[in-house]
């Protein structure tokens, strides 16, 4: 499996769209497009979902129909379809490998996500601008793009997004040969995806390329194992691109666990897939090099391997050369011709070197990406920090104002308590006050000019005009003794119940004309004495 592989998978999956494709024909959604009785929604979601069934098939036929989508958008000043039509073109010349006219295309759609100031949308191009960033191996540069994007997901809470770039940044440091990080990464994207309804061509992405790490890292059985998952997914979703580069891997897998006959199974799926989308032939024919010198078949691996020499030109990979000439010295050295098999290490050795040197290179990327990404960790742990440290004053203020108010309400509560009972003491006094006074008012209308006061019933009638029964007048004398007795002692000096005396005293207040008020009894028998003391 060569670099050029892990770039394939790479970048295949990382096209944006909200839209789902349906099982709509390209003829449909033409007519559907193209009438322009059809609602502006509706016009544009046939053109979005045309590019996701012919982005990849029909990339050239897709750019004509994404000029018909750019002009309805300019017409019908549609600014967020802009954005998807500068999105898509970019997307479609980055698989093309046309990586500086992606990049102006990006660029178009960032200022359109800018002006509009989606987050989302922004995420959406930060995430493709660093796939360009990828593409032209300046993986500095996509890590902070990633980075960023993985941010914005993160702060709108968007787990598809967040699995999205996790997993991007899981491919950076699979293409530097950073095993372990991008495995890292990988699992976390694919702790959310099994929380999250995430597309499950995605779910398939991160399989493959977990396999890939794991076949990178020798671990052949846990690389079947992610790529037989990857693979069950695109079958069904036919994605053919990934089939592609699952079958070739598990072909390369199985020839390592000496599973030859699954390794040909598996061999000739890619071979299949290879023929009908034109690519990576050369790699297909190389598995079956491979597996007839493995098979012991010598001379018909030499004549496989020969004829995939043959076929090398110059945007042929650096890894697919050399393995191609290490096979040959291998075939030609257990043929024990000593003078082709010295001739193919010799061109093997070069590439190595060059391979090597490569390595070399990605372990200067990988150091200069760790010390950028850490730098990135460290700003954005600091942001947190003083986010956390924010919140946690907020908190802290509104717990103090809280506990100030309170307080506050606490003591309102007290002092109007306080205010009211000292009151209702005061007016209680007052009405006791006046009651002696009363009492002890000498006058001709007290019965029998004794020295102790008592209440004059007929005069109390006539003023009420009610006649009053005998358990309204044991009431009030009793009342007359003690203004401030329960009802309780009441009751038990009338030989009554507490309900019997409640009952007469309410009546009693309605014929006093007693109003609500705290002290009821007290202003009674002060109504009594006042009318009884009336001449």
């Amino acid at each position: 499996m060569s670099q050029k592989s892990v770039i394939t998978i790479v970048f295949l999956f990382l096209i944006s769209s909200t839209i789902l494709v349906g099982q709509t024909s390209t003829k449909e959604l033409k007519t559907i497009w193209e009438n322009t009785k059809n609602a502006d929604s509706i016009r544009f979601k046939a053109l979005a979902k045309y590019f996701k069934l012919n982005n990849q098939a029909q990339p050239d036929s897709t750019l004509i129909v994404l000029d018909y989508y750019y002009d309805l958008a300019k017409e019908k000043n549609a600014t967020e379809e802009l954005f998807h039509v500068a999105n898509n073109r970019g997307n479609i010349y980055r698989l093309k490998g046309e990586s500086d006219i992606a990049m102006s295309y990006y660029k178009a759609a960032e200022s359109i996500a800018n002006q509009l100031s989606d987050l989302e949308l922004k995420a959406i191009i930060l995430g493709n601008i660093g796939n360009v960033h990828i593409q032209n191996k300046d993986y500095k540069q996509a890590t902070q793009h990633f980075s960023n994007s993985l941010k914005i997901y993160q702060e709108t809470h968007n787990k598809k997004g967040e699995s999205h770039m996790l997993t991007s940044l899981g491919s950076v440091f699979l293409i530097i040969q950073n095993y372990e990080a991008a495995l890292e990464y990988y699992q976390k994207a694919l702790s959310i995806s099994e929380n999250t309804a995430i597309e499950d061509r995605r779910i398939a992405v991160i399989y493959l390329n977990i396999g890939w790490a794991n076949f990178k890292k020798n671990q052949f059985e846990e690389a079947r194992k992610n790529y037989e998952k990857a693979l069950k997914i695109v079958e069904q979703t036919k994605d053919k691109f990934f089939a592609l580069n699952g079958n070739r891997a598990l072909a390369n897998i199985h020839i390592n666990l000496g599973n030859y006959e699954k390794a040909t199974s598996y061999a000739k799926k890619n071979m299949m897939l290879s023929e009908e989308l034109h690519t990576d032939i050369l790699h297909g024919e190389l598995i079956f090099a491979r597996l007839a010198f493995k098979k012991n078949r010598v001379k018909e691996a030499i004549q496989k391997a020969e004829a995939v020499l043959a076929k090398l030109d110059s945007n042929s990979s650096i890894e697919l050369r050399a393995q191609v000439f290490e096979l040959l010295y291998n075939c030609y050295k257990d043929e024990n011709n000593t003078k082709k098999s010295l001739e193919m290490f010799e061109q093997f050795i070069l590439y190595k070197d060059s391979i090597q040197l490569e390595k070399n290179n990605f372990a200067v990327i990988r150091e200069a990406v760790k010390n950028e990404f850490d730098l990135k960790l460290y700003e954005n742990k600091l942001e947190s920090e003083k986010a956390q440290a924010n919140l946690k004053l907020r908190q802290l203020k509104n717990t103090f104002y809280i506990i100030f108010c309170a307080i506050l309400l606490i003591a309102g509560i007290l002092f109007y308590f306080n205010r009211t009972q000292r009151k209702n003491k005061e007016k209680r006094e007052e009405l006791l006050q006046e009651i002696n006074r009363l009492k002890n008012i000498e006058s001709s209308t007290v019965i029998g000019n004794s020295k102790r006061f008592e209440l004059n019933k007929t005069k109390i009638e006539n003023a009420i005009a009610q006649k009053l029964n005998e358990t309204d007048w044991n009431i009030l004398n009793i009342l007359l003794n003690n203004p401030v007795v329960t009802n309780k002692e009441i009751a038990e000096k009338a030989f009554m119940s507490v309900h019997g005396i409640g009952s007469a005293l309410r009546r009693m207040y309605l014929y006093f004309d007693i109003k609500d008020s705290k002290y009821k009894k007290t202003e009674l028998i002060r109504e009594a004495i006042k009318i009884s003391r009336n001449p």
